[in-house]
Formats: C-alpha cells, sequence, structure tokens
C-alpha cells in the first residue's frame, strides 16, 4: 500500500502488472474505491485495505474508470467480502453515462451494473470534491478522477509508465484511437499537480512530463 496525497492510496495486488485500487478515506467511516484491480488479486488486497481500515462496510461507493476486467475483475468478490461483513450493507457502483452499456454486457455473467451513472465533470459524490473527466477513446465511457484538494489526477488508461517511460495503451485496446488522442490535451484544462497512471506500480507523474508526453503523442498518427 503506498500513500499518494493525503487521504489518497494505492493498494497493489502480488503482480508486477497488478492494476492498483486507489482507496479514497473521506472519514473514519467512509472509503471510495476507484477500480476493483484483477480478479486474482482481489483477496490480497481486501486484505490491506482490512488490515489498514478495521472494517469492509466501510466501502460505500466503488468507481470505475472503465469497464475492462483488469479493472472491474475483483468487483463481485469484494461486494461479496463487505457483505459477508455486514449483509445490509449497500454499496453504489459507478461509471460514466457512456460506459454503463457495455459495463452491463461486459458483468453480464456476474449479473452486476452500476447503481449510478455520472456525466462529465460532476461529482462522485456531494460534498466530495472528486470530479470525473470524461476522456474518451481507450473506452467511450473512460474517465479520469480528480482529486481537487489534492490537485491530483487518477489516469486510469489514458497512459501506461513503463520502466520510466510515459506511452499510451497499445492502439489494438482502444475503442476509438483517435478520439484518444484528441481527449488527452484536454486533460490539462484542469487543475493538477501530479496524475497516477493505473498499470504498474502506482507512481506520480508531474505536469511537466505529461506535457512532454502530449507533445510526442501530437507527432504520431
Amino acid at each position: 500500500m503506498k500513500e499518494l496525497a493525503k487521504n489518497v492510496f494505492a493498494v497493489t495486488g502480488l503482480g508486477m502488472y497488478s492494476v492498483p485500487v486507489f482507496v479514497i478515506e473521506v472519514n473514519e467511516n467512509e472509503l471510495i474505491l476507484i477500480d476493483t484491480g484483477l480478479k486474482k488479486d482481489a483477496n490480497s488486497i481486501l486484505k490491506k485495505i482490512k488490515n489498514k481500515w478495521g472494517s469492509l462496510d466501510k466501502i460505500k461507493r466503488i468507481v470505475f474508470t472503465h469497464r475492462h476486467l483488469d479493472h472491474t475483475g475483483g468487483l463481485a468478490q469484494m461486494l461479496e467480502a463487505i457483505e459477508s461483513e455486514n449483509e445490509r450493507a449497500h454499496v453504489e457502483i459507478i461509471c460514466h453515462e457512456e460506459e454503463a452499456q457495455y459495463f452491463i454486457k461486459d458483468l453480464k455473467e456476474l449479473k452486476l451494473k452500476p447503481t449510478r451513472t455520472l456525466k462529465h465533470e460532476e461529482y462522485i459524490a456531494k460534498g466530495v470534491n472528486i470530479k470525473a473527466i470524461h476522456n474518451p477513446g481507450h473506452t467511450y465511457g473512460h474517465i479520469c478522477l480528480l482529486i481537487e484538494d489534492e490537485k491530483l489526477l487518477i489516469l486510469g488508461d489514458s497512459i501506461m509508465y513503463i520502466s520510466g517511460v510515459l506511452m499510451p495503451v497499445f492502439k489494438k485496446f482502444h475503442d476509438d484511437y483517435k478520439k484518444y488522442k484528441k481527449s488527452l490535451p484536454k486533460l490539462l484544462d484542469y487543475d493538477w499537480e501530479y496524475a497516477i497512471p493505473s498499470h504498474n506500480r502506482p507512481i506520480k507523474i508531474s505536469r511537466e512530463k505529461f506535457k512532454k508526453f502530449i507533445k510526442k503523442m501530437k507527432k504520431k498518427r
């Protein structure tokens, strides 16, 4: 587990390429998760969350950057673990409104679907300064999460950071590569100092480093 900023943590699974789950500590009784990681990592991530915060039923909302299984795979196990501690627990499952129909289709076998959807620039909860930034392309409803109080941007799969190098997700994994390229520079319209990619070990990317990446991307076809 890595503390990225005040009340913002990244919880990783066992493998080098595991997708971290980001945990926002709203208060002593409420946690928000961003993504749920791979299915194989769910138990390890849940154990780390419980060890730090004592009870899994503090998880009130799970917000997804997008629907891909490396980001949603642990959802069923997490909900089951929360309900085993408190059968009356209610967890909101949240994604962007343009992701919902694909999300439902992809998770059909688990009989899970979003309980609420977000619009572009909508806050994920009343009194919580975390804003959804719709940046379509990787998936049609992909979002980044701007944690305003900490000037921190959770990037989802907007970019990857591998061996010290920023790079785009491979073309074949995008719903619409042209939209993806077009949406990236718009992330600089918002007030943030550091951004966090979702693959490999979580690391803070400075705004200046992100700008250099955008310039390189503009030169690519």
